[in-house]
């Protein structure tokens, strides 16, 4: 599966430089196929609220930009009424120093029977001919069997506008071997101040992460990873540099309860209609409902016994012993199982899985639906699972510094909605 790492979840793909963060294999590409996702563009749609009144009133709020300092209230639905707040995640030291920094050379490759088209799109960029050629002089031009590399240097990088960056870096992006631009750092909150908010980051590599950054369909993103490291002072403050840039911004929600809930009907949603844990979660919301000054259940305690061991958390090595590591795929069709089934990381057996066990379905989703990103060419480039209020929980990579997190439906959009992926959302929900 191709993979994107959202404001954190993208940044250190390639960036630290090794075999277990190579993106994603495109899977479950036969399914797609033979069920006909093709032909399938399910809308990213909220399920409709039967009060109206309720609904317009989500309508202003939801339209409103989310705060990460407070709790945001979602739509009410069978769901019930949930509310979250957002926060960020950042791998811990050491995960991260067990991979070496990388170059702090910035290098653009280009296709190598294309170099013409490399000089017209930096001139597009607004660089300038002097700059062009000196970039483009055979001797400073490295190649291989597919590829010509060239290295503008720092003052060449800082001297794009945020479009031309843009023209630059986003056809770039087309091909993986341009890791930092295939892979940015992505701000879902539409701020590099917002994202480094207590993070630490001086203000100065803040400042430099934001004059850098620039737009990828409807993203706020940052590709400069070796300008930026170029500039620490030392390894310690580099480290600690991609470090920061490991954020990822997620959730935490709660299910709101009162006396007047409709208990059956909530348990009815969250027990997927076939009363999947209904007897743990039974006495829990009565318990909440009757106890004074409690009227709130964390959404962890809705969760299945392996997603809720798994939120929040990075994968160990010990997944290794498996072959691959975990990924979206995995996690989803994982997310029902007592213990995680490792036949899942198998293109093929993950395939006749989904087609034997699974039927296509249309919005409104519901609990434990399974959301596949689908790119024009029909390759599943992601998939997570449904909870409520367009709250999903995802994996969105298959390496040790992507962690298992809850996310907004938007969010991911933002992320699989970019080129080259463009993708729509088929859904899957379990037959039995």
């Amino acid at each position: 599966m191709a993979s994107v790492f959202p404001a954190g979840l993208r940044p250190l793909r390639h960036a630290l430089g090794f075999a277990l963060m190579m993106v994603e294999k495109i899977r479950l590409l036969p399914v797609l196929l033979s069920l006909g996702c093709l032909q399938t563009h399910a809308e990213e749609t909220h399920t409709n609220n039967t009060h109206a009144n309720d609904a317009q009133a989500h309508d202003a709020a939801k339209n409103a930009p989310p705060q990460q300092d407070e709790l945001n209230t979602g739509a009410p639905g069978p769901w019930g009424r949930l509310s979250y707040y957002y926060f960020y995640l950042e791998a811990p030291d050491y995960v991260v120093e067990q991979f070496p920094l990388p170059s702090t050379t910035t290098k653009w490759a280009f296709n190598l029977n294309d170099l013409d088209h490399a000089e017209t799109l930096l001139k597009s960029a607004g660089m300038s001919r002097v700059q062009i050629d000196r970039l483009l002089t055979p001797r400073r031009v490295i190649k291989d069997e597919r590829h010509a590399y060239i290295f503008p240097s720092n003052a060449d990088v800082e001297g794009l506008s945020r479009e031309g960056r843009a023209v630059i870096y986003n056809e770039l992006a087309r091909d993986a071997v341009n890791v930092f631009q295939y892979s940015p750092v992505f701000f879902l909150s539409d701020s590099v101040e917002v994202w480094a908010r207590e993070s630490g980051l001086s203000a100065e590599v803040v400042g430099k992460i934001s004059n850098l950054a620039y737009r990828m369909g409807n993203a706020l993103v940052f590709s400069d990873i070796p300008l930026l490291l170029s500039q620490a002072d030392n390894v310690a403050e580099a480290r600690f540099i991609m470090r920061k840039l490991t954020r990822v911004r997620t959730l935490m929600a709660q299910l709101d309860l009162s006396h007047g809930d409709a208990i059956p009907d909530l348990l009815n949603y969250w027990s997927t209609g076939l009363g999947l844990r209904r007897k743990d979660l039974e006495p829990l919301m009565n318990a909440i409902i009757r106890t004074r000054g409690v009227s709130h259940l964390d959404i962890l305690h809705l969760l299945p016994p392996l997603p809720r061991k798994l939120l929040y958390t990075y994968p160990d090595i010990s997944y290794a012993a498996e072959g691959p590591l975990p990924d979206c795929h995995w996690t989803s069709l994982n997310f029902f199982n007592l213990k995680a089934q490792p036949f899942l990381l198998d293109t093929r057996l993950a395939t006749s899985l989904v087609k034997q066990d699974f039927d296509k379905v249309e919005p409104p989703y519901r609990y434990g639906d399974i959301l596949m990103f689908i790119a024009p060419d029909g390759r599943a480039v992601h998939s997570a699972t449904y909870l409520a209020d367009d709250i999903l929980f995802t994996k969105n990579g298959s390496n040790l510094l992507t962690p298992w997190l809850l996310m907004r439906l938007p969010d991911l959009a933002k992320l699989y909605g970019i080129e080259p992926y463009k993708t729509h959302i088929v859904a899957f929900r379990h037959k039995k």
